[in-house]
């Protein structure tokens, strides 16, 4: 509405001199020599001032101004591509110069740190989160920013303003991109005997790996994957050119030795100590029927079974993964609750092995302690336990996010009524100054 302002007090200025002015008489010309002398002399209209005035007034309460700087939310993303080198800056440096003034004139603020768990600073005054600002550090996998918009707008019920790498969450009144593109290699997945790279630039780039002393050279695509394979079992390898971001740069694989908690059983002691187990509480198991979801990785051994039924069909799963099952024949156990799903069924549907989420439930173990495939099921189940990775990123993190355009929440008005009443109080002014005075009375 500001673009209003000249146009409305031309309009008053023009409409105010297109009066008559008034016919004065003149007692001689010594008068009118000394009028001439006055006219061109500037003067101030205050009648008119009052009326530009008015008009000025009016015009800046249909814009509605704030009455000052209003509460707000920040969200600061600090998964680990805010690490990214942009010149002698990281992305993060870059959101801290941005938000640093915003922050400090807020009078109350929340300040949200978006990593893989969102936390939460305030509600308090601006400056008084400043010192947590400037402590933020940019290492987490990934960013969880719509969870960290939630957590601040619970604390705070005002505009949210997101500083990131990537694009504009839904849900934010405000964001705040950072970052330009970047070349980067880095690993992103580690597994037994491989890994696997990925290339942020628009062009094929060189990986240069050392894996256990030697360095290998790897080609890989644009914005793409590849991998590195035939590794040994367990190894550590760093990226030695890996480019904008450093933190995607080593990572490692290995295996630990499982605890588990099982009962007093010589094929379930065989079975563990095969399996380079020991004693713990990091997996359980258990003999009976799932009574729901477990709160932990869990083996169930079903108490007693049906008559043997031929198996029929095998779900494809990694618990399946080299196991052959097709001809065997097993005892249906006692049907787990309904979270839990067949993994292998025999005649007529019939569920033989069930599992879910951290769960596995097999026959009894006497019917199944003996076949060739148990211990393998059970390897199977243990495996992704006992895998160890460090240094992962998410794969999105080495991609390096493309932040989108800028934009600041919409200010909350306040002060357009104020501005009219002003208005109003002015005009009332300028009629009391220059109401128009009573003609005298005819003879």
């Amino acid at each position: 509405m500001l673009w209003l302002l000249l146009p409305v007090l031309l309009l008053v200025y023009l409409l105010y001199r297109a009066r008559r002015p008034k016919v004065r008489p003149w007692a001689g010309v010594w008068l009118w020599q000394r009028g001439r002398r006055k006219r061109f002399r500037p003067r101030l209209d205050s009648r008119l001032f009052l009326l530009l005035l008015a008009a000025a007034l009016m015009v800046l309460a249909l814009e509605d101004p704030p009455l000052g700087p209003s509460p707000m939310v920040f969200v600061v993303d600090t998964s680990a591509s805010m690490a990214t080198r942009e010149g002698a800056k990281t992305r993060l440096d870059l959101a801290k110069e941005r938000l640093l003034p915003l922050l400090e004139r807020t009078p109350e603020a929340v300040l949200v740190r978006a990593g893989e768990k969102p936390e939460a600073y305030g509600p308090a005054p601006g400056i008084a989160l400043r010192t947590r600002l400037l402590a933020l550090e940019a290492r987490d996998r990934e960013a969880r920013l719509e969870e960290a918009i939630a957590l601040g707008r619970r604390l705070l019920k005002a505009p949210v303003l997101v500083a990131s790498d990537g694009p504009a969450p839904p849900g934010a009144e405000g964001y705040i991109g950072v970052g330009s593109p970047r070349e980067n290699l880095g690993i992103v997945a580690v597994a037994q005997g491989f890994l696997a790279l990925g290339n942020s630039a628009s062009r094929t780039l060189v990986a240069q790996v050392e894996v256990g002393g030697r360095v290998e050279e790897v080609r890989v695509p644009a914005r793409g994957f590849a991998r590195l394979e035939n590794l040994p079992p367990t190894f550590t390898a760093r990226l030695l050119n890996g480019g904008a971001l450093d933190l995607d740069d080593g990572a490692g694989f290995g295996l630990k030795r499982l605890g588990v908690d099982y009962p007093k059983a010589p094929a379930l002691e065989r079975l563990f100590l095969l399996l380079g187990a020991v004693p713990g509480e990091e997996v359980r198991v258990r003999i009976g029927v799932p009574q729901g979801l477990p709160d932990r990785p869990t083996l169930y051994l079903a108490p007693s079974g049906g008559n043997p039924t031929p198996v029929l069909l095998a779900t494809p799963h990694p618990l399946l993964e080299g196991v052959a099952l097709l001809g065997e024949r097993l005892p249906p156990p006692p049907p787990p609750p309904s979270s839990w799903r067949p993994l292998v069924e025999g005649e007529d549907g019939v569920g033989l092995v069930y599992f879910t989420e951290g769960g596995l439930y097999l026959p009894p173990l006497a019917a199944i302690q003996e076949r060739p495939f148990f211990p393998l099921l059970v390897y199977n189940f243990l495996k992704p336990y006992r895998e160890v990775r460090t240094g992962l990123l998410s794969p999105v993190e080495t991609l390096l996010p493309t932040p989108g355009p800028s934009f600041l929440p919409p200010s909350q008005g306040g002060a357009g009524r104020f501005l009219a009443l002003l208005a109003a109080l002015v005009l009332l002014l300028e009629a009391l100054l220059f109401r128009p005075k009573p003609r005298a009375q005819e003879a």
